[in-house]
């Protein structure tokens, strides 16, 4: 047990017994220095015999002693010793091991040829083994190729300004089309191809150049070049700074704008000047910075930007665009309740006007009407001449009733008769 917690060989392990308590190391060293058997010993532990009140002490060797002549005693002589030395023989570790094996069991009630089973796999356990194998290399082979499945295929870009109705803008090309490289589970060859398949013009112009010149050149290679020739030509650094400097209009909503801060972002990251990991950050820092002072989404996001971790693209518009919506709701049911309520009270005071001014109006016409004094003749009692100018028979009957009906519109009926018509009464 000593020799396997020590990690000590058999062959290289000796005992000396007998051994004094008070012998040093030093004496001992020495004394086995002597032995060239041993070679450069090295003392492991000692162990008191209480039998004998001596000790037996482990020497590691760097030999194999199972091959050596060993002497029967060592010490020195006239000072120390001499010590029996004590070794194990190879063959003791092994029948010890077998001893113990059978003893176990026997104890377990199995046998040998039961420990043989076990490590020996029966002709069962292969053929499952090789069922298996072949079950997975049939899955495989099923598995249609990525190379032949079907995809949606790129927008056309040829590069011509201006942009020719039916193709994309390089920026919204470039994006989707680098977004698609790192999601196609194909070959290299095969996302070249369907590169070039969205070429034409100058743009296929240009990947016939690259791929002249460098026939191993890669899908991103392609895309490379092609930024190189269609691409914006500010630096990385020139366009970092562009992205500091961009601000959100009067009137826009902070969504829109914080879709126009990301495209400007993604061309930044094209070209090198952002790493993937701190594009969050920048994100929300220029939201906060570049936002207008009374938006009242971004005041909440800069009070509380500091309290977490910067939210991705995706999250950020989701919480600006619910806020935008809760705010538009309320905003429309405000309005809403206005509008109701002044459908309600506005038309009652228009109408108190209109009938005060329509009663107020009828009495003025009438008293216009009826202030203008009736000129008709006093001889025919007909309208439109002077009794002087009047060539017309005499008819004093009508003219005494068309006086009696202008008294009575005037008032003071009686005494009007009596004044204007004298020969109507007896």
């Amino acid at each position: 047990v000593l020799l396997t917690l020590k990690q000590i060989a058999c062959g290289n392990a000796v005992v000396l017994t007998n051994v004094d308590t008070d012998v040093t190391d030093d004496i001992m060293l020495q004394a086995l220095s002597q032995v060239k058997a041993f070679g450069r010993a090295r003392i492991v532990d000692r162990t008191l015999d209480t039998a004998s009140k001596t000790q037996f002490v482990l020497i590691q060797t760097s030999t194999d002693l199972t091959k050596q002549t060993l002497p029967e005693h060592v010490g020195l002589l006239g000072k120390a010793g001499p010590w029996p030395a004590q070794v194990l023989p190879a063959s003791v570790e092994g029948e010890g091991f077998e001893a113990k094996l059978l003893s176990f069991l026997t104890h377990e009630g199995k046998t040998i040829t039961d420990v043989k089973g076990l490590l020996n796999p029966s002709a069962l356990d292969m053929n499952t083994a090789l069922i298996n194998a072949i079950s997975s290399l049939v899955d495989k082979c099923n598995m249609a190729p990525a190379d032949t499945q079907s995809y949606r295929k790129l927008r056309m870009f040829s590069g011509i300004k201006p942009t020719p109705s039916g193709e994309e803008e390089y920026d919204a090309w470039a994006e989707q089309t680098m977004h698609l490289l790192d999601e196609w589970q194909c070959s290299d060859t095969v996302k070249k191809q369907r590169i070039v398949e969205s070429l034409k013009g100058p743009a296929a112009d240009i990947v016939r150049f690259l791929r002249a010149q460098n026939p191993a050149s890669t899908s991103y290679d392609y895309m490379q070049a092609l930024e190189t020739a269609f691409g914006t030509t500010e630096s990385p650094s020139d366009l970092l700074v562009k992205f500091r400097h961009t601000f959100q209009c009067e009137g826009e909503k902070l969504s829109a704008y914080l879709l126009r801060l990301d495209k400007l972002l993604h061309c930044v990251l094209r070209k090198g000047g952002v790493k993937l990991s701190e594009m969050n950050q920048l994100r929300i820092e220029q939201v906060v910075r570049g936002a207008l002072p009374q938006d009242m989404i971004a005041l909440r996001i800069r009070m509380t930007h500091k309290l977490r971790d910067p939210p991705t693209f995706t999250e950020l518009l989701k919480e600006v665009r619910e806020e935008e919506d809760m705010l538009q709701s309320r905003n429309d049911a405000k309005t809403a309740t206005a509008v109701t309520q002044s459908d309600t009270k506005s038309p009652q005071p228009e109408l108190s006007a209109k009938a005060k001014y329509r009663r107020n109006d009828t009495p003025q016409r009438a008293n216009n009407e009826e202030d203008k004094p009736g000129i008709f003749c006093y001889r025919c009692g007909e309208d439109g001449h002077f009794r002087r100018e009047c060539q017309g028979e005499e008819n004093l009957q009508k003219v005494n009733k068309r006086l009696i009906k202008l008294t009575k519109k005037l008032g003071n009926y009686r005494n009007w008769v009596f004044a204007l018509l004298p020969n109507v009464w007896p």
